[in-house]
C-alpha cells in the first residue's frame, strides 16, 4: 500500500477490526457504505475470510468476527506452495513418446 493512502485512511476512515493476519477493514467517516481494506504485508484478496468479503461488499452490515473460520484460512494461505518454488521434475520418459489416440 502507499503511503498516500494509509494517510487517506487515517483521517478519513475509522478503522473497524484488524483481523489476526494483520489486515485493517476501514470505514469512511462521511459515508458508511464506502468501505476498505489495507492488507497486511505479503497478503493480497486471498486472504479475507467469507464474512469479511460479504462486510466488504455492502452484502452484510454486520462484521461477524468468527474465529474459527479465521484460523482455517490462516493454515490454508500457508499450505500453499507457489509454483516457482516446487523442485524440478526430470523426466521419466527418456525420450520423445508422443501420445497418439487409439
Amino acid at each position: 500500500m502507499s503511503l498516500g493512502f494509509k494517510i487517506y485512511s487515517y483521517f478519513n476512515g475509522n478503522l473497524v477490526h484488524q483481523d489476526s493476519l494483520g489486515n485493517k477493514f476501514y470505514q469512511d467517516k462521511k459515508n458508511p457504505n464506502k468501505r476498505w481494506i489495507i492488507y497486511a504485508d505479503g497478503l493480497g484478496p486471498e486472504s479475507i475470510p467469507t464474512n469479511y468479503h460479504n462486510w466488504l461488499h455492502n452484502t452484510s452490515d454486520v462484521l461477524d468476527k468468527n474465529i474459527h473460520e479465521l484460523d482455517e484460512l490462516v493454515n490454508n494461505i500457508k499450505g500453499r506452495t507457489q509454483k516457482h518454488i516446487t523442485t524440478h521434475k526430470p523426466n521419466d520418459t527418456k525420450g520423445y513418446n508422443s501420445w497418439q489416440p487409439k
